[in-house]
């Protein structure tokens, strides 16, 4: 006659289930992406400045190095959002999405752009409002 101990059985597999969800990291977490396109996940040095205001952006237009970034100032009144175009996609310069939603006085700056290229930018919650388009240039 052949005894199986169950418990011993029951007590492994809840090991390996605990062992294989600690390697998955919990479950939770995001799925792993690709580098971002145009740009580092990290900031570089500031090679310009754009000043959200009155509704609009100033400049519209900036020209910067590779591997540089540009810093975001919001004195708007407002939260802004801005985001990479094309909308609602966000996807032609990710760098361009680490702005993201900015309050009132707040300062950000976009990951390194890391691409010679042009990135183009919108306000993501108004989108339709040419005042709050630009452009940069990477060099």
């Amino acid at each position: 006659m052949i005894v199986v101990n169950t418990v011993g059985w029951g007590h492994a597999a809840a090991m390996t289930a605990l062992v294989m969800l600690a390697a998955c990291g919990g479950g939770g977490g995001s799925p792993t992406t690709p580098p971002p396109a145009g740009g580092g996940t990290t900031p570089g040095t500031s090679g310009a400045t754009i000043t959200i205001a009155n509704g609009r952006v100033t400049p519209s237009e900036v020209t910067i190095n590779v591997g540089q970034s540009v810093t975001f100032t919001n004195n708007d009144g407002r939260v802004r959002n801005i985001s990479s175009d094309p909308h609602p996609a966000h996807t032609d310069c990710n760098a361009v999405n680490a702005v993201n939603n900015m309050n009132n006085g707040q300062t950000k700056l976009t990951s390194a752009l890391t691409t010679a290229r042009t990135c183009s930018f919108h306000d993501h919650d108004d989108p339709d409002n040419g005042n709050m388009k630009g452009r940069i240039i990477i060099r």
